[in-house]
């Protein structure tokens, strides 16, 4: 399994996050961190196989209420989307294809599936 990640002190996030802000000084509404709770970290780690998670930067349609919404056309924001990834015998990861049968959510038709949605910052963030 290939190994990736590495854990840093806050100091050393607090650089990264500051030099981030720097970069898009200005920007309106800058979306800083998005929220996930530990249950839907955990539903994506359960999915048989998985040997990590992917996060894929994207940017996806929101309602009035800030939730992602894909049904809406436009106000599209930055968003984080997270997927199960298992390890090939070539040593890539691929995006798993899952059901998840507890929250009767996606997908059911065992394309490949992951979560979204979580509570962006500003908004949902430290005061």
């Amino acid at each position: 399994m290939k190994k990736a990640g590495k854990i840093f002190s806050l100091k050393e996030i607090a650089v990264a996050r500051k030099n981030f802000e720097g970069k898009n000084k200005g920007k309106k509404d800058l979306r800083k961190a998005e929220y996930f709770d530990r249950e839907i970290l955990e539903t994506l780690l359960r999915v048989e196989g998985c040997d990590g998670i992917r996060i894929y930067y994207g940017h996806a349609p929101e309602n009035k209420d800030g939730d992602i919404d894909f049904s809406i056309v436009g106000n599209e924001q930055p968003r984080l989307f997270l997927v199960p990834v298992q390890i090939g015998e070539d040593g890539l990861g691929r995006d798993m294809k899952f059901k998840i049968e507890i929250t009767d959510e996606k997908d059911g038709e065992g394309e490949p599936g992951g979560a979204g949605g979580g509570a962006p910052c500003p908004a949902f963030c430290n005061p």
